[in-house]
């Protein structure tokens, strides 16, 4: 036995410890910075999106490669970095690449082989890049939307006065394409502006360019990784080294430019970058299909300037755009202090209102018990008007407050004493235990009670009373006081009772609408057995008037009349079962008996409409306890919704499956199947609704009543669209176990 529970531990804790082993794995995440480690805004988005992961799991595990494909253009270089990527992660390949930069996600395109089965989420693509690539499958990230021309109307606001704009581009494959923008964008202002593009220059030539620039000219700096000569750049430092030797404010539509120099633009920072990038990626890890993620916008743009660099150039702040983020501005002793001098108005502030609060103390207090007298007499105004009477009973000392209005809802005159027995005196007799032991559960309890009960006025008039009490406890120990409101009702349980009989209106006269319906049909379903008997008793005529009658077969004539006569009589029965009005009579039902029941019931209206019926019922003795002329109502209704939803259906299509299970939940489900053109989306919620009908005649209170029946059998009633086409109507109904018969 020890040796045996050993091996027991030992095999619970291998289990253990392999799922902790699962348990710990961790994701692998693998970022490709297009260019080298020296560019910031690729650094800055990697980081921004590492700090996001780790927040989101500490044990995502993160891996870096820098392509340098901002130095290196050739296919050599690309060839020989993807082949080490290839050889590096190919084995253990990682759960998420994330690519940084614009030229990394071409690169991962072409070589996709390398790590073909990996998500890709890109990061900083333009619009224009995202057009122009078609992305395979699991390939998705975030789109930098720049707004050129907001940067330049930040220009414009700064430098009203100003008619001349330069514009910078380098010869690099991501210069190129920011040129056309940028002439595009020039064209749609007019001639506002004297243009001079200085672009793909050598550097030397740009710097010396530059150094010409008037002091009221806009310049407007994109991006400079290569220049004509192939020299190769970071744009930031490009930027702070242009800023430095230009005679006129320098603005461009990256983040990264600001505080290298330039004034600032319309930008979305590369931290924002990141953090979208990495909440697109933890969505993937976490087991989202990459397939459903479509690339999103990055909404996280500002236009941002450089303080420093607007005094340089003598810019004013109140020309900037609302809205706008001021980067490196000195607090003001005001920015400094102001939480302090806050504080301090507070104080000096609460301590005025506490001078004040005093002094009109003893007012308050002067007007508090006038208040709470005006307060009691409208309270209790108020009840009388709603028909409301206040009550209030203490145990110890067995004193009763009640209202006037109290004493006129029970008929006790002003001058009769208040007692609690008086009051239940009033009570009806059959209602009199109910209202004491709801008193009795009040002091049990300090929730609330209610209980509805009958009370018999001097007059001998019966009026329906809510009685709701609560308790409350002074100190520690059993409730002393109990109080609460009598409200009157009676005209409420007569609504009830008056809406009640309508619904068994409604019901009665929806199957009488029903049977209306199948009247050609029932007239067939009578007229057969009738005709039938018509013919043996012709028959039989006919052999007694034979001089020697065969009485074997006169017999069966006979016997035929018989069966044919119980024929019609069984369905004049059903006929008047549904036909009959009356209170629900609840009775154990078999709900495969009550399906047979009315498929016999529409067995002519299925042949004159072309339509077959099959039954899938399980052989099991389903009980229910409920009204059987209901639930053959709610039936039957089902059954010619789905006939009438097959009226254009083709003829050798219409067919109907009704099928009975018993669920583990214990209920049983009876389920009506079509053909038919099924459940429209935008009608599905309202078809249970008073009077709403799909049909041209209908009166839209077949499915609303067949709902309220159901629930009212603690029952549901559903209709959706089957799998193969057509509707699936059904309802649930709680099973009830058959009897055990003792031996």
């Amino acid at each position: 036995m020890t040796t045996t529970r050993i091996v027991m531990w030992s095999i619970g804790l291998l289990f253990l410890l392999a799922g902790e082993a699962r348990a710990a794995e961790r994701a692998r995440v693998l970022m490709l910075h297009a260019f080298n480690y020296s560019f910031p805004a690729t650094s800055v988005i990697a980081e921004a999106a590492r700090k996001r992961l780790v927040e989101h799991s500490k044990s995502v595990e993160i891996d870096a490669e820098f392509l340098d494909l901002g130095r290196n253009t050739d296919e050599a270089h690309a060839l020989r970095t993807a082949t080490f990527i290839r050889d590096k992660y190919g084995k253990h390949p990682p759960d998420l690449v994330i690519t940084l930069g614009s030229n990394a996600l071409p690169f991962v395109i072409k070589y996709r082989d390398m790590l073909p089965d990996v998500p890709v989420v890109f990061a900083s693509i333009s619009p224009q890049t995202y057009a122009a690539m078609r992305l395979p499958p699991k390939m998705t990230g975030i789109i930098t939307a720049f707004d050129l021309a907001k940067t330049l109307s930040l220009a414009e606001r700064l430098q009203p006065d100003a008619t001349k704009l330069f514009v910078i581009a380098g010869s690099g494959e991501t210069d190129r394409r920011w040129q056309p923008i940028a002439r595009k964008m020039i064209e749609e202002r007019g001639g506002k502006f004297e243009t001079t593009f200085l672009f793909e220059l050598p550097y030397s030539e740009l710097v010396a360019e530059l150094s010409k620039v008037p002091r009221d000219a806009i310049v407007i700096l994109l991006t400079v990784f290569a220049d004509a000569e192939g020299k190769t750049f970071v744009p930031a430092q490009v930027a702070a080294d242009l800023s430095a030797l230009s005679p006129a404010p320098l603005y461009g539509p990256y983040d990264t430019f600001i505080g290298k120099g330039a004034v600032g633009g319309f930008v979305e920072t590369f931290e924002s970058i990141g953090v979208a990038a990495a909440e697109m990626a933890i969505e993937i890890i976490d087991g989202a299909d990459p397939a459903t993620l479509a690339p999103r916008t990055n909404p996280a743009q500002h236009y941002r300037v450089d303080y420093r660099a607007m005094q340089r150039w003598n810019l004013k702040e109140r020309d900037l755009p609302p809205d706008t983020v001021v980067l490196f501005k000195k607090p003001t002793i005001w920015d400094e202090y102001r939480g302090t001098v806050l504080a301090a108005l507070f104080v000096l502030g609460l301590q005025t209102t506490i001078v004040g609060a005093l002094l009109i103390q003893r007012r308050r207090r002067q007007r508090a018990e006038e208040q709470l007298k005006d307060s009691e007499e409208r309270m209790t105004f108020a009840a009388a008007a709603a028909n409301i009477g206040l009550w209030q009973f203490d145990r110890v000392t067995d004193e009763l407050w009640v209202t006037e209005h109290c004493r006129a809802l029970f008929g006790l005159p002003s001058d009769a004493p208040l007692t609690r027995e008086a009051f239940l005196a009033a009570v009806h007799p059959d209602d009199l235990e109910t209202a004491r032991r709801s008193l009795r559960k009040s002091f049990r309890t300090e929730r609330s009670t209610a209980s509805d009960v009958r009370i018999v006025l001097p007059s001998g008039e019966t009026r329906w009373i809510r009685m709701r009490a609560r308790s409350y406890a002074e100190s520690k120990g059993e409730p002393k006081q109990l109080g609460g409101i009598f409200v009157d009702i009676t005209d409420q349980k007569s609504a009830e009772a008056e809406a009640a009989l309508q619904r068994l209106e409604i019901e009665h006269l929806m199957r009488v609408s029903a049977l209306g319906e199948l009247s050609g049909s029932i007239a067939h379903e009578v007229n057969q057995p009738l005709t039938a008997i018509l013919s043996n008793a012709q028959a039989a005529l006919h052999l007694l008037r034979q001089n020697s009658p065969d009485l074997a077969e006169i017999r069966d004539a006979l016997e035929d009349i018989v069966h044919e006569d119980n024929r019609a009589g069984e369905v004049i029965h059903r006929l008047r079962s549904l036909l009959k009005k009356g209170e629900r009579k609840m009775e154990s039902i078999n709900i495969n008996v009550l399906v047979r029941s009315t498929i016999s019931l529409v067995h002519s209206e299925l042949i004159g409409r072309d339509i077959s019926v099959r039954l899938n019922l399980e052989d099991s003795a389903f009980l229910t306890r409920g009204d059987s002329v209901q639930l053959q109502q709610v039936l039957l209704n089902l059954i010619m919704n789905a006939m009438d939803a097959m009226a254009s259906t083709p003829t050798a299509k219409r067919s109907i499956l009704i099928s009975t299970r018993g669920a583990k939940t214990g209920m049983i489900d009876v389920l009506v199947e079509d053909r038919g053109h099924g459940v429209d989306p935008k009608e599905n919620g309202r078809l249970f609704e008073p009077f709403y009908t799909t049909k041209d005649h209908g009166l839209g209170l077949g499915l609303a009543l067949c709902s309220t029946i159901i629930k009212a059998h603690q029952g549901k009633l559903t209709l959706v669209n089957g799998e193969g086409g057509g509707a699936v109507a059904g309802f649930s109904l709680p099973a009830q176990q058959p009897a055990v018969s003792s031996v």
